[in-house]
């Protein structure tokens, strides 16, 4: 017997005194979807107890890079919600985690050699050089132009191939190639930036706001706001994987453990929490 991803326990929970506000188990391991479903619930909580006003209104939403999609920035933003939604790429642009992957191209050349694979060749492994007029693949051979700056989605790119002259016979194939046996030759796009389409998406104008200096003052919070109630609940009260199937006979574990962390809460700070 194991365990396998089923279900998914998500919370919103109070900057203040860490009290859960909100819980629901979801059968899903991926959460962009329920970034809305978290939100509108917890204002219900809020009415039920009296709180006409929208609780949003004045309150800071912060959630990690699972919720981030353009789809969830658009809706923060038509619902005027002041949010700081990390994305993917944020720990990227951090100065101060300018290092935090230094050890990560080492961990995969050394997989790669436990598992006896080569690595595939990757965009920083060609050479281009300054008028863009062709690029160098590994193995010497050039690739020609195929689009000068070209939309790309989101992005303006300048697109590069290789003549089947140089690619077909080539010696790296299998590192340059996902399908090899498949696939003639490589092609290659070195990114210039976003458009300007690309430039003012909502997920665009979330990363500046989050990486302002008050924003991630206020994204950093999150990790002592929500992290410790899964800690306490997994860790201390020893809810460390749903038993049942069924998204009621999870829920209700799930939200039960919360109300316990809940009164322990209480039980401890009293009048505070009013």
């Amino acid at each position: 017997m194991g365990s396998y991803q089923g279900y998914n326990g998500v919370t919103t929970v109070d900057s203040k005194h860490q009290v859960v506000v909100h819980a629901e188990a979801f059968g899903q391991g991926n959460e962009q979807d329920l970034l809305e479903a978290m939100i509108e619930e917890t204002k219900g909580n809020f009415n039920k107890i009296g709180q006409e006003e929208d609780i949003f209104t004045e309150t800071k939403l912060s959630a990690d890079s699972g919720f981030h999609s353009e789809t969830n920035m658009k809706m923060l933003s038509e619902k005027e919600i002041n949010a700081y939604v990390a994305d993917n790429q944020f720990r990227k642009r951090d100065p101060r985690f300018a290092d935090y992957d230094r050890f990560k191209e080492r961990s995969r050349k050394e997989r790669s050699k436990y598992h006896g694979r080569k690595g595939l060749f990757a965009t920083k492994d060609f050479t281009f050089p300054e008028d863009l007029s062709h690029c160098i693949c590994p193995a010497g051979k050039k690739l020609y132009r195929s689009g000068y700056k070209v939309k790309m989605k989101n992005f303006v790119a300048t697109k590069f191939k290789a003549p089947k002259s140089a690619c077909v016979p080539c010696e790296l194939r299998s590192q340059c190639l996902r399908k090899p046996e498949k696939t003639e030759i490589r092609q290659v796009a070195f990114f210039h930036g976003r458009s300007e389409a690309g430039k003012a998406t909502f997920s665009e104008k979330m990363k500046k706001k989050i990486d302002s200096t008050a924003g991630r003052l206020i994204y950093s919070l999150r990790v002592g706001v929500v992290e410790p109630p899964f800690s306490h609940i997994c860790q201390v009260m020893g809810l460390s994987r749903f038993a049942h199937r069924g998204k009621k006979k999870v829920n209700t574990p799930w939200n039960l453990f919360t109300i316990v962390h809940n009164m322990k809460k209480i039980h401890r700070y009293g009048l505070e929490l009013t």
